[in-house]
């Protein structure tokens, strides 16, 4: 893909699978099929190929960082590509970090899964296309998938002091569902799902009492906006 991002206040560019942030080529992390196999559906990865690459820290202040994710089109065995997936940690209130995405490009399902007492989970789906802002609740952990034919590009903002917690997915086999590339939806027959509900970005976000329209330009302006992704007990819910 060769997109511009933004043209402010940073220039970013995609050019291929490359992030230029105000000219300069930005470190890239990569997540390849070989890597996210025990989260597969069918999992079994004959021959190993790249599914995502992740940008961090484009952008950081007062603690929180800004990050981008490429998802490029296609398939990961019989699914979707998709991320990991993980947890965030409990913060100082007791209550775990969320997180905050945006669709810059592309098509997004953001599977999102809270853990209850008895190995049950509550399971919140989010469609969400170009321009739309997601909130991650805390207690919930994410898997983002581009369920779309074009390449999805993420922008996300998180509280930059804490380790992501991938066990759970790892373990049980991905999240509580898997996205098929035909586009159905199978449950993870390791999860007993109390509860799925399908919804928008907007839905999600009336819920907590946030509102954005673009995470960059807000965050740069105004980055105690998002004090709440380093205090979530700043949040309305």
């Amino acid at each position: 893909m060769d997109a511009t991002l933004y043209e402010k206040p940073l220039r970013i560019e995609l050019k291929g699978n490359t992030l230029f942030v105000n000219g300069n080529p930005h470190p890239r992390a990569v997540r390849t099929a070989k890597d996210l196999e025990k989260t597969l559906y069918e999992n079994k990865i004959e021959q190993d190929y790249d599914v995502y690459y992740m940008f961090r820290n484009v952008y950081t202040s007062e603690d929180l960082r800004f990050d981008i994710t490429l998802i490029p089109a296609g398939e990961l065995g019989l699914e979707k590509p998709k991320t990991f997936g993980h947890f965030h940690p409990k913060s100082e209130s007791g209550k775990a970090y969320p997180e905050v995405y945006q669709v810059l490009k592309g098509d997004a399902l953001f599977l999102l899964q809270k853990n209850l007492p008895g190995g049950r989970v509550d399971v919140v789906m989010v469609d969400a296309k170009e321009g739309d802002v997601v909130l991650i609740p805390p207690e919930y952990g994410h898997v983002s998938i581009n369920k779309g034919e074009e390449d999805l590009v993420l922008a996300n903002l998180v509280y930059d002091k804490f380790s992501s917690l991938y066990e759970d997915h790892g373990k049980n086999r991905g999240a509580a569902y898997y996205y098929l590339k035909d586009g159905e939806l199978v449950q993870n027959s390791n999860y007993i799902v109390e509860s799925n509900e399908r919804i928008t970005a907007e839905e999600l976000n009336e819920r907590y009492g946030f509102s954005c329209q673009d995470i960059l330009a807000e965050f740069y302006r105004e980055p105690q906006k998002f004090g709440f992704l380093e205090n979530p007990g700043m949040l309305n819910r």
